[in-house]
């Protein structure tokens, strides 16, 4: 087959266009193929009513103290283009029915260190944590801090729940760490212990896990758009409305792909290169048959299928108040624990637009939701029946109208949307790690952040992945 481009890269989200420019820089010749209209993937925008906001709220993560040392800063760096950005308290509050308009705030403080992790259990009970209790949290931190990525990789295949069980004995202790669902963002027992302890050791080495946000946002602007600028500059070239059907295999080495004009009546074109980088998530790669399960190794097929259980939806929210009913200083972002379930239920996060740079008529306010699907009490999964989902919706509206009473009375417009969560699905308690390249064939590789569970946090992860990815492509192409 003619070879139409050394690098062809499926999917135009964040990790694909991150792959893209690294290789651009380099002189690579690439292309993406993405199968929406445009590029962005999870970090487009929508319009709504007069607004412009994040599709979803993805707020990023450093492990590593500031902003400044994640890997899209590295990116950005590397590239020479400009980013900037705001920190972003993370934030819980807790209402309730008897303290109508009134919320409790909690936000981790890197001064504490693990020790927040006392502070954190007083706000969700009500009670100080004993000294037996903050002993073994200690014991633990002490543990994951001295964990090297190489020592959490070899844990990948137990969960965090199993752990817990096997190596702690003091029963408060084993309550907290069994109550993290909401932190972890999936429950514990389908998370493995290699990635939870490779997020809690940051406490011990730089105090807490850092929250920031581009600024100016949204995403689609701050990172996106400048990316697809330096890609196409660079001599990176965009296909859109076209899904890839089949990463093609010969010989055990990618070749090029098979794909569908969704614009013109589903006509299929094939394009050949050296190099295939698939930065889709992996799961829907296989599930959809782009990539067959014989041409990957078992081990691998089993990984894939794990990860494709937490592969559920993100539900969020948007509200366009008439007034501004929520108070524009402080916590720009909240996570939502609802005391009148017994046990304070986390029931999502809580966005201002303004702390977003979201575009807003002027006098009004936009509110965004994000529920995650991943945790016992929603598990929308990829089929959830609507009754699921609207009550999910419905329990984060009552949380916030007994927060900021009102907050239903000034909504003029809301909607939703469901979309893939971010990351989680990577948590999973796998045989092995799924890395950015396959161990038995050549000129495939994954980008994105459906790979390596023992990684950067959040949607820093696919900036991180990137580097690898294009280092090890260059190799392989003699470049």
């Amino acid at each position: 087959m003619k070879k139409d481009f050394d690098v062809i890269i499926v999917g135009g989200g964040p990790g694909g266009l991150a792959a893209g420019c690294l290789l651009a820089k380099e002189g690579v010749k690439s292309v993406i193929i993405e199968r929406a209209p445009a590029l962005g993937g999870r970090f487009r925008s929508v319009n709504f009513h007069g607004c412009r906001v994040d599709s979803a709220t993805h707020f990023f993560a450093s492990q590593y103290g500031s902003a400044e040392k994640t890997y899209l800063y590295k990116l950005f760096n590397h590239l020479g283009l400009p980013l900037k950005n705001k920190a972003v308290p993370w934030t819980m509050g807790l209402v309730t029915k008897e303290k109508t308009g009134k919320i409790d705030y909690f936000a981790m403080d890197p001064k504490l260190g693990a020790e927040n992790f006392f502070e954190f259990f007083a706000f969700a009970t009500g009670v100080s944590m004993g000294k037996e209790s903050m002993k073994e949290i200690k014991r633990i931190a002490a543990i994951t801090e001295d964990m090297s990525l190489e020592e959490c990789r070899k844990v990948v295949n137990v969960s965090f729940a199993d752990w817990i069980n096997k190596n702690v004995s003091d029963p408060i202790t084993q309550a907290i760490l069994h109550g993290m669902g909401p932190i972890v963002g999936a429950p514990i027992k389908d998370v493995n212990f290699g990635m939870v302890a490779n997020s809690m050791g940051t406490f011990n080495r730089v105090g807490s896990i850092h929250i920031w946000y581009p600024k100016p946002g949204p995403l689609e602007d701050a990172i996106i758009a400048p990316l697809a600028e330096y890609y196409k500059d660079h001599g990176g070239k965009v296909i859109t409305n076209r899904r890839v059907r089949s990463i093609n295999i010969e010989k055990r080495t990618a070749t090029g792909v098979v794909a569908q004009d969704e614009s013109n009546c589903n006509m299929l074109e094939e394009y050949g290169s050296s190099a295939v980088i698939c930065a889709i998530p992996i799961f829907e790669a296989v599930a959809r048959n782009i990539i067959r399960q014989e041409y990957l190794r078992k081990d691998w097929v089993e990984s894939i299928r794990k990860c494709s259980e937490l592969a559920g939806h993100d539900l969020s929210g948007f509200f366009l108040l008439r007034e501004k009913v929520l108070p524009e200083k402080g916590y720009g972002w909240i996570h939502v624990f609802d005391a009148d379930y017994g046990l304070p239920t986390y029931v999502g996060d809580c966005t201002l637009g303004s702390y977003t740079d979201a575009r807003v008529p002027s006098g009004k306010q936009l509110v965004s939701a994000m529920i995650p699907g991943s945790l016992e009490a929603t598990n929308f999964g990829l089929t959830a029946p609507m009754e699921k989902v609207r009550e999910a919706y419905k329990r984060w509206k009552d949380a916030v109208e007994k927060a900021f009473p009102g907050f239903k009375k000034a909504i003029q417009y809301e909607g939703m949307n469901l979309q893939l969560n971010f990351t989680r699905y990577a948590y999973a308690v796998v045989p092995v790690e799924i890395d950015f390249q396959p161990p038995n064939l050549k000129g495939l590789y994954f980008a994105g952040d459906s790979i390596r569970s023992v990684s950067t946090q959040m949607s820093d992860k696919c900036f991180h992945i990137a580097f690898p990815v294009c280092e090890s492509i260059t190799d392989y192409l003699g470049k």
